[in-house]
């Protein structure tokens, strides 16, 4: 690349274009404003010396540069102009590149679906021109879109492992990293950090060979986040420190920001709070300077964490504030949704309740939108899956009539038996095709009513399935009253449990540590509910246990022994160490009232059951809290009720409070 630069200035015209298209490609990573300055000279050398193979390259290889800058719009302009003119000119490994380019564009983007479908075109495409290297680039970025937004961990390792074969096979050392590189990835997000630190070492003593310093930092920052998820911060402090070094010394600010985000949050969990505060403002600055806006948004939402844990709800609240609004203005979603998170956090610790409340309503809400989205686009991929069994199938069909048609024409003398032959043969065909689509359809039913990290059902189930319940709850109700006795088995006890403190567990212990958290729970849950009842992970750190047909005298009891349960727990982390938690515990029960048992339906109670929760919290966690119907009509507005609402109603007499006996008037207040 040094000497194609130094002979650049003795190079004109067409000679001098494919020189520039070659320095494109070689700087796009270590110095994408410069492969765009190579590019933006060969295009206007291509507008006078027409080359076709070159010019796609060009406009292919400024796309990736201008992604690595975050410059997307300019990305799509020139991957869009680069693929047409691939087309048009029957350059397919162009084509091939721009679609595969276009793919990944799609994933930074949060379009999983759009880029697997990208990048299944990109493989298409290499495959029909025999482009190894390509194909395994194209089942590598599949892989990466499996593991990273669809958590289909089992699939995207067959993929990466898939590529990492073909590069294996063309001895290519580079590729042979990333591939190793991602399937790290996958191991640590599968938990199991040995594999994935293994698979991250042998990338990295590849791409120290090669040189390549974005490579390079890329995986000692894989490498630092793994040991930081080990609880080994001294390890993971020193490949973060190395992984900015070698990232300053590339240029590429948006990294260098990242870098100092990571060393940031690191150092916070190590209780190192002005070491954090300090690389956390220079990675806002940084992102600032760039105009990276999703840079800006992550940045001062960990800077905001940092200040809320250090004491300073002030700045804590100030840097959420503009997060939030940059995160608007981008209309993402997820930014959003941890905004919403981080401000119910800095207002609690700051003894704002009422606004705490509010904010956390809100992160709800947000995330039962966002997961619903997250399964929407999974259960997609699956009908896109069953939509090509469905066509090949159809292939399968016709070839078999076709050789039916053969048969016929040569051997007439043995028609039926060839006929009953090949029936034999298409129906076995179409059953094992059937037996496909029925699986795939089975999957997207079940993905889309399961959390994917417990293995519970989710609140869409309970959407499903209620219905049935709350009519034979109200028909308990009918034939005990036509007997004028009252039912002791016809009631639906909603207990809704909130971890206790579970933020602070993400952010002392990293994520990884939080999700066993989650998972072990579950399992706890599992263990006390009765075998009738229905218990559902509900969001974030929140779980439901929906107790089916019992008596509602018997609601504390049951919410006690939860509560003890999880009291008792132990988890334990990869790192050996051991965790333990509380919960806060609220119910309610269907029907509110019972004497008009239709007058409040089970979102209601839900609802009630969630800010008894809330309750539970103010009284200093580790408890439970119910509301109930009292003597009175149930008070309208439930979805939307407040605590003083609640307050209000109890003080009248329309709702009743159940709490233990030494927190009953605390929990009154």
């Amino acid at each position: 690349v040094a000497q194609l630069a130094q002979q650049l200035p003795r190079l004109a015209g067409s000679e001098r274009a494919r020189a520039l298209a070659r320095l494109v490609d070689a700087h796009k990573l270590d110095q994408p404003e410069q492969a765009i300055a190579y590019g933006e000279e060969a295009l206007r050398l291509f507008a006078a010396r027409p080359d076709s193979v070159a010019h796609v390259a060009t406009l292919n290889e400024m796309g990736w540069a201008f992604m690595q800058l975050g410059r997307y719009d300019e990305a799509v302009r020139h991957l869009t102009d680069g693929l047409r003119l691939a087309e048009r000119t029957g350059v397919t490994a162009g084509q091939a590149r721009a679609t595969s380019n276009l793919g990944t564009l799609a994933q930074r983007r949060g379009q999983p679906v759009e880029a697997l479908e990208r990048f299944t075109d990109a493989l298409r495409l290499q495959r029909a021109v025999g482009d190894s290297l390509g194909a395994a680039n194209s089942l590598n970025n599949m892989g990466f879109v499996y593991s990273t937004d669809m958590a289909e961990y089992e699939r995207a390792l067959e993929l990466h492992q898939q590529a990492l074969r073909i590069r294996e096979r063309l001895g290519d050392d580079d590729a042979i990293s990333l591939s190793l590189n991602n399937i790290g990835i996958v191991y640590g997000r599968l938990r199991r950090y040995e594999e994935s630190l293994a698979h991250f070492d042998s990338a990295l003593a590849m791409r120290r060979r090669s040189g390549s310093r974005v490579r390079v930092a890329a995986t000692l920052s894989n490498i630092g986040d793994i040991r930081h998820e080990m609880g080994d911060h001294e390890l993971a402090l020193a490949s973060h420190r190395e992984s900015l070094e070698l990232r300053v010394l590339s240029g590429d600010r948006s990294a260098v920001s990242l870098a100092h985000h990571n060393l940031g949050i690191l150092y916070r969990d190590m209780g190192r709070y002005e070491a954090a505060r300090a690389h956390l403002d220079t990675a806002v600055a940084i992102g600032r300077a760039v105009g990276d806006r999703g840079l800006m948004a992550r940045n001062l939402l960990g800077a905001a964490t940092v200040e809320r844990v250090g004491g300073n709800a002030r700045l804590a609240l100030g840097h959420v504030v503009e997060a939030m609004t940059i995160a608007r203005a981008m209309e993402s979603r997820d930014l959003v949704r941890r905004g919403w998170e981080e401000l119910a956090a800095v207002h609690e610790a700051a003894g704002r309740h009422r606004e705490a409340l509010a904010a956390h309503r809100a992160f709800k809400a947000l995330s039962d939108s966002v997961l619903d989205a997250a399964i929407a686009r999974r259960v997609a991929l699956l009908e896109r899956r069953h939509a090509t069994e469905r066509r090949e199938l159809e292939v399968e069909r016709l070839r078999g009539e076709q050789q039916l048609y053969r048969l016929q024409a040569e051997r007439r003398a043995t028609q039926r038996n060839a006929l009953a032959i090949v029936a034999v043969l298409l129906g076995l065909v179409m059953f094992l095709a059937y037996r496909r689509r029925a699986d795939s359809a089975r999957a997207a039913e079940e993905l889309s009513v399961t959390d994917s990290l417990t293995g519970l059902r989710n609140r869409r189930y309970l959407q499903q399935t209620i219905g049935k319940d709350v009519a034979a709850s109200l028909r308990r109700y009918g034939s005990a009253a036509d007997r004028g006795e009252a039912p002791t088995d016809a009631d639906l006890v909603f207990l809704l449990l909130d971890i206790d403190h579970f933020k602070q567990v993400n952010d002392r212990l990293g994520h990884a540590a939080g999700d066993r958290l989650l998972a072990d729970v579950a399992r706890v849950l599992e263990s006390v509910a009765r075998e009738a009842d229905v218990t559902l992970r509900w969001g974030g750190e929140e779980f439901l246990v929906v107790s089916r047909f019992t008596d509602r005298d018997q609601a504390n009891v049951q919410a006690e022994r939860i509560r003890r349960a999880v009291e008792a727990h132990v988890t334990r982390l990869p790192n050996g160490e051991t965790l333990r938690v509380t919960c806060s515990i609220g119910y309610s029960v269907f029907p509110l009232s019972v004497e008009a048992p239709t007058d409040a339906g089970w979102e209601d109670v839900v609802s009630l059951a969630d800010l008894a929760s809330y309750a539970a919290k103010s009284m200093g966690r580790n408890c439970w809290v119910g509301y109930v119907g009292g003597r009175d009509v149930p008070p309208s507005g439930l979805l939307h009720a407040t605590i003083p609402d609640v307050r209000r109603w109890v003080s009248e007499g329309r709702l009743r409070l159940v709490a233990p006996a030494d927190d009953a008037e605390e929990a009154a207040l």
